[in-house]
Order: C-alpha cells, then structure tokens, then sequence
C-alpha cells in the first residue's frame, strides 16, 4: 500500500525534470524576433505581426541579421530593427519588402533592399500618421513610396541606388526630413501631390533629376542640398503654387527649371556652378524670384517663352554668358537685383521677340556693375538711364531708368508676427543689420554695420515707418555723417540718403531726441495765486484796519455826546462862563478900588475849597 504514493512523487519529479529542460533548451535557442509587449519570440517578422497575441500599439523588435521576407503590416505597430545596418530584409526580387496597410505605423531601423522591378522597398499603400525613419532602401524600384497616403513622415532615412529614392503619388500633408537620397535616378520625385513639406533633405549625385514635381502644387522645398545631380537640380514640371525656401542648389546640369509651371516662389535659394543655366523658365508665367542668388553657373537666369514673371531682389553675378537671358519672353519685372561681372553681358534680350520688359518700379531700379552714369542729385540712383539693350524696338530702348548706384541690400525683421523689409542701396559692404524696439516706440533704433575701402561712402535705406516714423536721426560712430537729407517719403516709408568716408562704421538710426524741456518764463505776478492770497489778506486787513478806526471815531463821537450831556459838565461849562463873565467884573473893580481878588478859578477849586472848610467847622464841633 506504501508503493503507489511512492510511484507518483516520482512521476512528479520526472516532469519537472522534462519541464526544466525544456525552458534551458528554449533559453540556449532564443528567437530573433520578439513582441516586446506580451514578451512572445518568433522566427520571422511576419509570423510575429501574425500572431493573435499581437495587438495595436504593441512593438516588434527585430534583432541584427538577414531576413528574406514579404512583410505586410495591418496592424498599427512599430516595428524596430537593432540597427539599420545590420538589420536586414531581403525581399528576393519577389514584391515589396515592406508593405504598409494599416495607419500609424512606425517603421524604423532596418536595411530593405531588393524589390521586384515597379515594386517598393517600403510601400505606404493609402495609409496615414506612419513614421518611416531612419531605415536604409537600396536596389529597389521606389526605395520609400508613399501612395494615396495623408499625414506621414518619412525621416532620416538613406536611400541609395534605387529608380526613385523617396516617390510620393497623389499623397498630402506629407512630411519628407532629412533623408539622403543618392546614386537614384530621381531623388525625391512628387507626383500629383499637394501640400507637402520636404525640408532639409540631402540629394545629391543622382542620375536624372535631384527633385522632381510634377502635377503637383502647394509643396514647400526648404532648406534642402540639391548637388552633383546629372540632370536637373529642382525641377517643377506643371506644377505651381509652390514654394522654394533656402535650398542650396550647385553644382548640377541646371539648377532649377520651371517648365509649364505658375505662381510659384523662389526666395533666399542659393543657386551656383550649375553646367548650364542657373534658374530655366519655359513656357511658365507669374513667377516671383526673390533675393536669391545666382552665381558663376554659364547662364544666370533664363527664360524662353515665358511672361510676366518677377526678378527682384537677387545677385545675379559672375555667370560664364549673361545675367538674365529673355526669349520671346515678356511683360517680365526686374527691379534691386545685384547684377555684376557676368561675362558676356548682364542681359541678353532681343528687342524683336522679348518686349515690354520693366527695369525699374518707377523709383528704383538695378545695381549694373558696368553702370557708367553719376549721381548728381545725391539720392543713390543714377542721373541717367541704364541702356538694357542697345538695339531699339520701334525706336524705344529697352532701359532702366532709375538705376542704383550701389549694391542693393535687404534685411528684415518681424513685429507683432508680421514681417517689415529694410531696404539698403550702398556702395559699402552692409552687415550687422539690428532692429530694436523701445517702450512705447519713443527708442527705436536701427543699427548696422558698413565696410568700404576706398573714396565716400553712401547708403540709401528704406525704412518702413511701422519701425521708426519720420523725423530721422542718422550718426556714423555716433557723429554725424558728411551728408543727409530724406530723399523720398510715400507715406508707408521714407528713404534717407547720407554718406561718410568709406571705412568700418557703425551706423545708428533712431527718432530724433526730446526736445528739452522749455525754460521757464516769468509769469506776471497779478498770474500767481499765491499774488492773489496776499492781495486778499492786506485788502482783509485794510478793509478791518478802516472798520476799526471808523469804529474808534464814533465812539470818540459818542463819548463827546455823553459828556456834553452830563450835569457836571454843564455845570463846569456854566461855571466857566460866569467867571470870564466875572472876570471883567472883578478887573474893573480891582482897578477902582485898588485891591488885589484871587478868584477861584476853577469848579474844582470851589470844590475843593469847600470840602475844606467841611472838614474844619466837623473838627471843632
């Protein structure tokens, strides 16, 4: 009866044998790929995205080796290789390698390489908010292809030696970063694709065009490198509306053409050492260019067919033929534009096919460095014409009539998000550009930094009254410069003129100072109130002194009154009377008689003498 209990704890002992085993044995032989959410490993990529277990949101990490796999993603996870070098999927010339149908997904860190021909190494099939960074797709059809999809970003990634590096097609909202697309036979290429960003991008040495768009509009290219491209640098093909922001462009066949294309934008595009023309019109109108420059490429900017475009604002200098080519082109605005030093002429124009050009807005034209004219009025622009081309048109000449006398500079700043544009014409290096703005715009200043070598040195700014309002106030190393005066105003800006022996200065331009305060003028007296107060007081005091001696008066009056009226009074006047009336008496009787009277002469002596004989008749009683 002892032995069965025996029996299973032995059993139990064995599987946990079995069971330990097995987990050493699952230990030794780890799977490559791993479901970091729930902690599952799998084989392959696939069977990991497969599995029931693996949920929305949840990461797929893919360790370092080669994986010859199909991987389709319709979940919406992320899905990460341990370097993106090393990490590799092969797609065996069978498809995509990569292909994502599901929104949200992030695909980063992985080398994908070798999809069939019309094939993507990673395909973006109509799916929106993916993050596709920091992979590598090489020796596919598209390496990254985005299609009919919304709001992806496509980052850091490097793609090499595919048709097309990075293609977009009838995709919006996209963003394109930072990738390097190279040896492909177009860089990045959009087509039918609105409202895309691509910003600083590396493309280079690819074998038909850098960047393409075609049928596409509403796309900002910003700050992208565009070199060493066999073909085209920048090339839009019936697309406009777009944008071209800060990109360097060298060093290709052309630099940018515009062939059907309208109302696109070209600014602050560094466009130089193209083999052929630098910026190339065809059949395109209402373009802008602005300060760009085109430089030391055989053509600078030439246009064949093409009409009421506007040049302004650029260098154009040091091309190997002409600054600006015009083939039956016309009704095309070329004002500030810098052209000096190209070769064979700054312009090419016959006058037979390329007409009504302009060459100045009607105030202000081009810098011309073979410009033979002065500057008799002291304003910065020129007292005669600037002849564009020699050969006349029904007896008009093609000319700038308000040429510069110096280099055309432009400097902005921004104010309450809106963006204001110093403009400066000097003979003197510009630099140093500085705007600052004080409380309640009484200390604006404009500050900048002029550099000459030779003679007197000029400038001719414009300046937005929004910065500083007129009057001016206008030093050079905070003295005043040889010369001033504002030259121009039209309500919106005023143009000041001013020069100053050319050397390292520093120029500042604010409001005029305060005037002092005024000196204080003497008042009347009768205007102070302090006068009034005292004339107040003493009429105060006047008025009581006047009332006080009338009030003294009459009581001096009142007092004779009461005393005229008193018996004792009447009495001693009585009595006076009497004794002058005695008197003569008393003359008269002394004088027959002979005898000497002593009279009383006074009631008070009567009295006096009565009161003593009182007193006697009382003592001897």
């Amino acid at each position: 009866m002892n032995k069965i209990p025996s029996l299973a704890v032995f059993a139990l002992l064995l599987m946990s044998l079995e069971i330990s085993v097995a987990l050493n044995s699952a230990r030794e032989t780890k799977l490559p790929v791993l479901n970091v959410d729930t902690g599952l490993g799998y084989a392959t990529i696939q069977e990991a995205l497969n599995a029931d277990a693996t949920l929305a949101g949840h990461t797929i990490r893919v360790d370092a080796g080669v994986y010859y796999e199909n991987v389709v993603v319709d979940k919406s996870v992320s899905l990460v290789g341990e370097d993106k070098f090393s990490t590799i999927i092969d797609g065996g010339g069978l498809g995509n390698v990569i292909h994502v149908r599901a929104n949200r997904v992030n695909v980063t860190g992985f080398t994908v390489r070798n999809s069939t021909f019309g094939c993507s190494g990673i395909y973006v099939d109509h799916s929106n908010g993916d993050n596709i960074s920091r992979n590598i797709a090489r020796n596919n059809y598209n390496g990254i292809y985005v299609y009919g999809s919304a709001d992806d970003t496509v980052e850091d990634n490097d793609v090499l030696g595919n048709e097309y590096g990075i293609h977009l097609y009838g995709s919006s909202n996209n963003n394109i970063l930072g990738n390097n697309a190279s040896g492909n036979m177009n860089g990045i290429h959009l087509d039918v694709s609105s409202n895309n960003t691509l910003s600083d991008n590396n493309v280079w040495s690819n074998a038909w065009n850098g960047i393409y768009l075609y049928g596409s509009g509403n796309n900002t290219l910003s700050d992208n490198s565009v070199r060493s491209n066999v073909g085209r640098g920048v090339r839009l093909h019936y697309s406009s509306d777009n944008t071209l922001l800060g990109n360097v462009v060298s060093s290709n066949k052309y630099g940018i053409i515009l062939y059907g294309s309208e109302r696109n934008v070209l600014s602050g595009d560094t466009v130089s050492f193209n083999n052929e023309s630098g910026i190339l019109l065809q059949g395109s109108s209402g373009n802008a260019f602005t300060y760009n420059v085109v430089s030391n490429n055989t053509d600078g900017i030439w246009l064949i067919d093409s009409s009421g475009n506007a040049v302004w604002g650029n260098n154009v200098s040091s091309n190997d033929k002409y600054g600006v080519r015009l083939w039956n082109s016309s009704r095309n605005n070329f004002f500030y534009n810098n052209f000096i030093n190209n070769t064979v002429r700054n312009v090419e124009q016959p006058s037979n096919s390329s007409i009504l050009n302009l060459w100045d807005n009607g105030v202000e034209g081009n810098f011309w460095s073979d410009y033979e004219g002065a500057d008799a009025g002291m304003s910065g622009v020129g007292d005669r014409p600037y002849i564009v081309d020699d050969r006349a048109w029904m007896g008009v000449y093609s000319q700038d009539s308000y040429p510069l006398m110096g280099q055309f500079f432009q400097f902005s700043t921004v104010i309450e998000n809106r963006l204001y544009t110093v403009i400066v014409v000097s003979n003197s290096t510009v630099s140093g550009f500085q705007y600052s703005r004080g409380s309640e715009n009484t200390t604006n200043m404009i500050s900048l930094k002029v550099n000459g070598t030779e003679g007197t040195g000029f400038c001719r700014i414009g300046i937005p009254h929004v910065l500083i309002p007129p009057p001016y106030n206008v030093t050079v190393d905070q003295a005043s410069p040889l010369f001033f005066d504002e030259v121009r105003t039209n309500g919106t800006h005023t143009w000041v003129y001013f020069t100053y022996v050319n050397s390292e200065h520093e120029v500042t331009i604010t409001p005029p100072a305060p005037p002092a305060p005024p000196l204080p003028v003497a008042v009347p007296i009768w205007y102070q109130w302090y006068f009034w107060g005292i004339f107040g007081l003493a009429l105060g005091e006047a008025a009581l002194a006047s009332f006080a001696v009338r009030y003294r008066r009459r009581v001096a009056e009142q007092t004779k009154i009461l005393q005229a009226y008193s018996p004792f009074v009447i009495a001693e006047a009585l009595f006076k009377a009497d004794i002058e009336r005695r008197g003569l008496k008393i003359k008269e009787f002394e004088k027959k008689y002979g005898v000497k009277i002593q009279p009383r002469s006074t009631l008070e002596d009567i009295i006096r003498s009565l009161e003593t004989k009182e007193g006697r008749n009382k003592v001897e009683t």
